[in-house]
């Protein structure tokens, strides 16, 4: 399968099913990625959660995502998985030692998927490792979806927060900063800024390997 046809259907799934058990790792994943990066903004004096956070956010996940799809045409995509499953782990691990409390469901989504991917990478399934190491990438690519657009969308009104719940109820809005600028609603600005953000991983997710 090429591979823009593989992300196609890695990407679908993610947004389908964000915010649940069956994609946890990847979204804890981008999840943690966007936090980090908060944390380093506001060291120097920005603003969590303002204008010029989320647009920074937004662009180093951008800018990461294309890294990361030219690297998984080498030998080291194959590892990404691993990496990131390994990494959003020892990450949540600390968060449950610093305050004390622990997710169960979380823990042993985590857990296993780590595990998975290990025995994945000691039984050298290659291919089934791309799949998951081009859902780790494009992860971020479906938390900038949800951030800018469903997230704005699921607080129009009640209904469309049933309709959009759980799958994105735990990300961040990131169109609220931008709400009346100009006299544009939130919604647009949403739209306007996934357009934007989703070109980039579009334009460079063909051409690699196929699996």
């Amino acid at each position: 399968m090429r591979s823009e046809e593989r992300s196609g259907i890695i990407a679908v799934v993610l947004i389908l099913l964000w915010g649940t058990l069956a994609t946890e790792p990847f979204r804890y994943f981008a999840g943690i990625v966007s936090d980090g990066i908060m944390y380093l903004l506001s060291k120097v004096s920005v603003k969590s959660g303002g204008k010029i956070s989320v647009l920074v956010v937004s662009i180093v996940l951008v800018f990461l995502s294309v890294a990361l799809l030219k690297l998984s045409s080498g030998e080291i995509g194959k590892y990404i998985a691993p990496i990131g499953g390994s990494l959003a782990l020892l990450v949540f691990l600390i968060r449950c030692l610093i305050t004390r409390t622990v997710d169960v469901k979380v823990t042993v989504a985590l857990m296993a998927s780590v595990v998975i991917f290990l025995i994945l990478l000691l039984l050298k399934t290659e291919r089934i490792l791309v799949w998951l190491s081009d859902a780790f990438i494009l992860s971020m690519g479906a938390y900038l979806v949800s951030s800018w657009l469903f997230v704005p969308i699921s607080k129009i009104s009640a209904k469309t927060g049933k309709f959009f719940f759980p799958a994105f109820r735990s990300t961040a809005d990131f169109a609220a900063p931008f709400k009346g600028i100009i006299s544009v609603p939130k919604i647009i600005w949403g739209i306007f800024f996934t357009i934007l953000f989703m070109l980039p991983i579009i334009y460079f997710v063909p051409g690699r390997r196929k699996a």
